[in-house]
């Protein structure tokens, strides 16, 4: 049966999936010609268009409607250009359409003013570099944290505690999706309306998801939300990523509590303390002027490389997690328990929160 269906809708929904005319016809396995014409307005059969929705993630029928919806908003990208290229993936788009979806839900469940209570905070802040060590000193005591190396000694303990920091003492969601390591460490979504989240790449280890938490949250007190890979050589040529790096290595590694050393095997003794990679150990030193530029630069090639040949906690493959345990590890405590407490109390319906949470119906409870 062929179908008259929107030609334009059908553009949106490829770029928004993050896919080239290439890549989504050899996705459908088809011909670039067919995939085009069906744009430029041609007839297709239904069951090629239920392929097309199954692809780029879309109900069938938002087809057949007369307006192009809006275009979703992404982080800017702060990413070498040259190096990444400059569109986002079809993984980092799904990612930035899952947090734009999961922040738009819970903004509907609560009142502005609940949201705007749970900010309140971010008024005495600005991210600013002028203003980094008074503001640091805040966000310590306000997310009641000490200074120095944590008394939690493995880092993905570590990472859980932070996160549940961040979700219960800003009313910051804290999202881990699959993205390309090359791509994205992690972005912040921070637009016009509360609640923001930060996303973290879950194919990140520990440490690096941990820097990134710091990194994006100086991002959300510019009001400049950002999609960053968090590249030390890089950022030396954007401002914003320079001081994001520097407020997050600031908040892990107190200068006071700063050890000068030219010995990469101290350094990573040193970085372990912090729970922080031996590279942004690295960095610190070299912010705060403990080493010299020249040192650095032939320690950041022999860190790289110990780096690279550590080993990497990989996922158990047999077994593993339960799927409420992987949703609210990938959804983050506060998200997972807005949705459940909403279906329990009526506000939205079991199959909407069974969908929201990647869980049977049977399998939603707090």
């Amino acid at each position: 049966m062929l179908v008259d269906i929107n030609p334009k809708i059908l553009i949106w929904a490829r770029e928004e999936a993050g896919m080239s005319l290439k890549q989504g016809a050899d996705k459908l396995k088809i011909d670039i010609e067919d995939l085009l014409g069906w744009e430029n307005g041609e007839q297709l059969t239904f069951s090629s268009l239920e392929k097309i929705a199954h692809l780029y993630k879309r109900q069938t029928a938002i087809f057949f409607l007369e307006s192009v919806p809006a275009k979703i908003k992404k982080p800017k990208s702060y990413r070498n250009l040259a190096v990444t290229g400059g569109n986002f993936s079809p993984e980092a788009m799904l990612a930035v359409r899952r947090t734009e979806r999961y922040l738009a839900t819970a903004r509907d469940l609560s009142s502005p003013d609940y949201w705007n209570n749970q900010y309140v905070w971010l008024k005495n802040f600005t991210g600013k570099p002028e203003n980094i060590e008074k503001e640091i000193s805040m966000l310590r005591d306000y997310l009641e944290i000490e200074a120095g190396s944590s008394s939690v000694k493995k880092a993905e303990d570590l990472f859980r505690k932070l996160r549940n920091k961040f979700e219960e003492k800003l009313g910051i969601f804290v999202f881990q999706f699959p993205m390309p390591e090359k791509e994205f460490d992690g972005f912040s979504y921070a637009f016009e309306q509360f609640p923001y989240a930060i996303v973290v790449n879950n194919q990140s280890q520990p440490v690096k998801k941990i820097f990134t938490l710091f990194h994006e949250l100086c991002h959300i007190l510019k009001h400049k939300p950002g999609a960053c890979k968090n590249n030390y050589i890089e950022s030396e040529n954007v401002p914003v990523e320079l001081e994001c790096n520097n407020f997050a290595g600031k908040f892990l590694v107190p200068t006071a509590l700063l050890k000068a050393t030219n010995s990469v095997d101290e350094i990573f003794s040193f970085a372990s303390q912090f729970n922080i990679s031996g590279e942004v150990y690295l960095r610190r030193l070299v912010e705060e002027k403990k080493i010299t530029k020249p040192v650095f630069f032939k320690l950041l090639d022999l860190v790289r490389e110990k780096s690279n040949s550590l080993p990497r906690k990989n996922k158990k493959q047999d077994g593993g997690p339960s799927m409420v345990i992987q949703s609210k590890s990938t959804r983050g405590k506060k998200f997972f328990e807005t949705i459940a407490n909403a279906a329990i109390g009526g506000k939205i319906s079991y199959s909407t929160a069974s969908d929201l949470l990647g869980l049977k119906v049977g399998n939603i409870r707090l």
